[in-house]
């Protein structure tokens, strides 16, 4: 089935015309600053009072911090002022008076080529790219982490959220916590500085609560706001996560069936096995995994190749796509990942690759499948699972074959990953597996299968950068 590439771009920052914003917040100094440069150069001040009623606006109440001054520099002023030229004056100007208020760190950003590389991007791709590079680079930028990916241009809470850890790694960097730990010694490599930097990210999202500690951990409010950003696309979608918010936040902690299951395959195929002719596992060994991996419910009434048991040849492929097994050479072996993971971290690779984070009509089929399974629907009642995710194609814009999505369009989407999340033990069958034809019936998630559906949604809600559709 072909379907066409979504077209993802970048979202702008809507902001109000920052020339004309009352209560600017200039303090002595900064007036005291503005009458110099205005009695030389009434142009310099102009553009340096634009410069800093712009900064005011995205800055803490408490003032500017580097993290406020990029995100003004490197994002807002590219969108409001008039043109490239104006852009770099203004970023000049606000660099003299940044310098003349004693911010001489945060002068050299607004006078560096990076901040006039930035503002004169010719494009939203070109400027991605750069202003990607430009935040890890400045080393007080929201990393990405196995907790969290961050939009391009966050808003509301996750927005303060950003605007805290870059306030915390600021002072951790002024604090000397990326230095080496004993004078003299080498400067820590950039491999080093990321993971400290990835540790105090996970830490602030993970540690700090909201106002007076009455609000949730950071990293759970964020979720909430991704619930309600991916809610906001379509109202299909927004009925789609309609009660699953607690289940989402109950699934941080990982349960392990999945994964013992997971590990069981991967300890019959031990160092490496020889593949058949055609690719396929020998079917003494097939045989071998039907009767120690799976539950005598779910073993065919006779063993043979693999590709007639269906269950075995479901798993294993799973394991190679989200690289736990690989093909080298004629043998299936496990990858050198596998070999280091620990039960957590299988659990953390299936979670994450099962679905991935795409935004793309197989992984939106993935999201039906999973909500239904969360709320204890049959997702064996294909009919009602295609319906559902024909609606919200349609709803979202995809089209198949040039016409609108409907549910004999849809229904193959669904059916691989039910196939996938049987083979990893996630449903209860009220009566024997026959596949996905008339007869089928039962697929209903255990409490551990709506646990782990929960869990490969909330990282998809995490870890997704949303198109603008």
């Amino acid at each position: 089935m072909a379907w066409p590439t979504a077209v993802v771009v970048v979202d702008r920052v809507v902001v109000e015309q920052w020339n004309t914003v009352k209560g600017s917040g200039m303090d002595d100094a900064v007036w005291a600053a503005l009458s110099y440069f205005d009695s030389v150069d009434p142009a310099l001040a102009a553009d340096a009072r634009l410069g800093w009623d712009g900064l005011v606006e995205v800055s803490p109440s408490a003032g500017p911090t580097q993290h406020s001054v990029q995100t003004f520099l490197w994002v807002y002023l590219r969108h409001t002022a008039e043109g490239p030229d104006r852009g770099v004056d203004i970023a000049r100007a606000l660099g003299e008076l940044l310098d003349r208020l004693g911010r001489v760190a945060y002068a050299e950003i607004a006078r560096s080529a990076v901040t006039e590389q930035l503002v004169r991007a010719p494009d939203d791709a070109a400027w991605l790219q750069q202003y990607r590079a430009a935040t890890e680079q400045s080393g007080i930028g929201a990393v990405d982490t196995e907790l969290v990916t961050w939009q391009d241009t966050p808003t509301g809470i996750e927005r303060s959220i950003v605007e805290k850890i870059g306030e915390t790694l600021e002072v951790a960097t002024i604090a000397g916590e990326f230095e080496p730990s004993r004078p003299g010694g080498r400067p820590l490599g950039v491999n080093a500085q990321a993971t400290r930097r990835r540790g105090v990210t996970d830490a602030v999202l993970t540690s700090d609560r909201g106002k007076d500690d009455s609000e949730a951990v950071l990293l759970e409010q964020l979720l909430d706001h991704r619930i309600e950003l991916w809610s906001s696309y379509s109202a299909p979608r927004a009925e789609l996560y309609l009660g699953l918010r607690e289940a989402l936040h109950d699934a941080a902690q990982p349960v392990y069936g999945c994964v013992r299951r997971a590990e069981s395959f991967i300890a019959c195929i031990g160092d490496g096995v020889t593949l058949t002719d055609g690719g396929y596992l020998p079917n003494d060994l097939v045989a071998h995994i039907a009767t120690t991996v799976f539950l005598p419910a779910e073993r065919p009434v006779t063993m043979g190749r693999e590709l007639d048991v269906e269950k075995v040849l479901m798993l294993r492929r799973l394991l190679m796509r989200v690289r736990l097994l690989r093909r080298s050479a004629g043998r299936l072996v496990p990858t050198a990942r596998t070999r280091q993971l620990s039960s957590d971290g299988l659990w953390r690779v299936l979670t994450g690759g099962i679905v991935g984070t795409e935004y793309h009509p197989d992984t939106i089929a993935a999201e039906v499948v999973l909500a239904r399974m969360i709320v204890g629907h049959d997702v064996a009642d294909v009919e009602s699972t295609a319906d559902d995710l024909a609606r919200l194609l349609r709803a979202e814009g995809w089209t198949h074959a040039g016409e609108q999505p409907a549910a004999e369009h849809a229904e193959p989407l669904a059916r691989t990953l039910v196939a996938e999340l049987s083979a990893l033990g996630t449903f209860e069958l009220s009566q024997p597996d026959r596949g996905f034809g008339p007869g089928a019936a039962g697929f209903v998630a255990t409490d551990e299968g709506k646990r782990f559906a929960a869990a490969v949604l909330r990282h998809r809600l995490l870890h997704t950068r949303y198109p603008t559709l």
